[in-house]
């Protein structure tokens, strides 16, 4: 997983993911490589969402207009990262103390 959710219904793993979710949350936390000292993006789950979205097909709006992906423009970065919070914060606010192991996958 890419932020150490687990998967599991004991007591002891459920309060792991809570405690996760709630401290990814902390800041923004989870765009970072280094959550501690916020440093670096997190590219692989950027790169991951972006290419699902836009470019995991030949149909795709990404393959259709590559030249206006090229670079990724600042504002689907924003895109990505907006929609990644709004996961989180949604869980955490639907699911509480609940099994995280949605997240994982």
């Amino acid at each position: 997983s890419y932020f150490g959710f687990r998967s599991s219904d004991s007591k002891e793993v459920i309060r792991h993911n809570h405690d996760q979710a709630n401290s990814l949350k902390e800041g923004s936390s989870f765009v970072f490589k280094d959550w501690t000292l916020k440093t670096g993006y997190k590219t692989e789950l950027l790169q991951e969402g972006i290419n699902i979205m836009w470019f995991a097909n030949r149909n795709d709006e990404g393959i259709i207009y590559h030249k206006y992906f090229n670079p990724i423009p600042t504002e689907v970065v924003a895109l990505v990262l907006t929609a990644m919070s709004h996961i989180l914060y949604s869980y955490i606010e639907v699911n509480g103390t609940e099994d995280a192991s949605s997240l994982i996958d």
